[in-house]
């Protein structure tokens, strides 16, 4: 089968850009017939280069900004896809890109559709771009459609229309029990100390993440904060980020409780998984959640929100607070902070849910996808 794609990268790395890689990837392991052509931008292509020097790449000097890309996807795409010829083109997200005016059929997926549930998840010029002229476009130009949760694909059918979704779910960051060594060196030099510290991972969009509420949550608890426990927050800039700085340096006081350390290397990263109390993930909305399975990876207990995919991918495996309620989470980080026959419960049961995830199941649902709606458009597939 030969698939084309796109891929665009603008220095933030998330969940997104796993999910991307890790299918690719997994697809040519299990399917090294396959060919694949990857249409890029240079930051993109470089990545690309590194994970597979034998995937076939085409710069296009228009997707190195993010609106150029719409106008090239609209009206200059086409002679490029004509002349490739492939048997599908995947959408790895219909909310970033959108099918152009081309002959193979178009297979979308759809990661979440966060700006139908969080009012000001985006700043305005985003809203525009996702919601009026990508989703649109994909909505009515694709010959099928994947999403990475059932949720996901539920608010397909509710705001899109769409019934007809195939669920791909994704699989963990990594394989296996992860460890890493000398962690408790790497955390001191940060000033964090081992299992004296809740850990707040991912992008810092303010209000999407739901990192209003974990400060409020820390306000509300005042002197009942569980003694010398920290915050810890790592995560590329988001939406809201100066807002999120700002509150927390209000909320720390100058104690030294509360800490951002911005992007981090792998191995810090890990490290901070590996040694902390407990991973929360207080976000008002999210399609997946890849860092529920990151903390079940690194066995450590999770505390997360219930909104959005939260509850499918984390099954009973997490200790849940209701979605924008900063009072239960106060009530839920103490809980955590204080009782280890109730973490090592979540640790023990992460273990199991982690295993129903794997990139390999992901790579076979996006198979069989794009051999249907290859068929469907009538063309021989190759």
């Amino acid at each position: 089968m030969k698939i084309a794609t796109i891929y665009t990268l603008y220095g933030r790395r998330a969940g997104a850009e796993m999910f991307f890689e890790k299918t690719v990837e997994a697809v040519r392991r299990l399917h090294p017939e396959t060919r694949w052509t990857i249409l890029c931008n240079r930051e993109a292509a470089a990545v690309l280069h590194r994970m597979d020097p034998e995937i076939e790449t085409i710069p296009v000097p228009m997707l190195d900004n993010q609106f150029k890309k719409a106008f090239w996807l609209e009206f200059l795409s086409g002679k490029i896809l004509d002349a490739l010829d492939p048997d599908v083109f995947w959408i790895p997200s219909g909310c970033n890109y959108f099918p152009g005016r081309w002959k193979a059929p178009a297979v979308t997926t759809f990661l979440d559709l966060g700006e139908y549930r969080v009012k000001g998840k985006y700043d305005f010029k985003r809203t525009v771009f996702r919601k009026h002229i990508c989703i649109p476009r994909a909505v009515r130009r694709s010959a099928a459609f994947t999403a990475i949760s059932r949720f996901t694909a539920d608010d397909m059918g509710r705001f899109l229309g769409i019934k007809d979704v195939a669920v791909a779910h994704p699989g963990p960051a990594t394989h296996g029990a992860l460890r890493v060594e000398h962690a408790e060196r790497l955390l001191k030099e940060q000033g964090v100390d081992s299992r004296r510290y809740f850990f707040v991972p991912g992008r810092t969009d303010f209000i999407g993440k739901g990192l209003d509420l974990i400060l409020d949550a820390h306000d509300r608890l005042g002197t009942a904060w569980p003694g010398g426990v920290k915050l810890a927050f790592v995560g590329p800039q988001g939406d809201g980020h100066p807002r999120f700085l700002e509150q927390l340096r209000k909320s720390d006081g100058g104690r030294g409780r509360l800490l951002y350390l911005g992007r981090v290397e792998e191995d810090l990263l890990g490290a901070l998984y590996q040694e902390c109390l407990a991973t929360v993930i207080p976000s008002r909305f999210e399609g997946f959640g890849f860092p529920v399975l990151e903390a079940m990876g690194y066995g450590v207990p999770v505390l997360c929100s219930d909104a959005g995919s939260l509850p499918e991918v984390a099954g009973d495996a997490a200790l849940m607070f209701k979605s924008g309620d900063a009072e239960d989470l106060a009530g839920k980080l103490r809980q955590m902070a204080s009782d280890g026959a109730l973490r090592k419960q979540l640790m023990e049961r992460g273990a199991s849910r982690l295993a129903q995830f794997s990139w390999d199941k992901c790579a076979a649902g996006m198979m069989d996808a794009f051999g249907r709606a290859a068929r469907k458009a009538g063309g021989t597939v190759r």
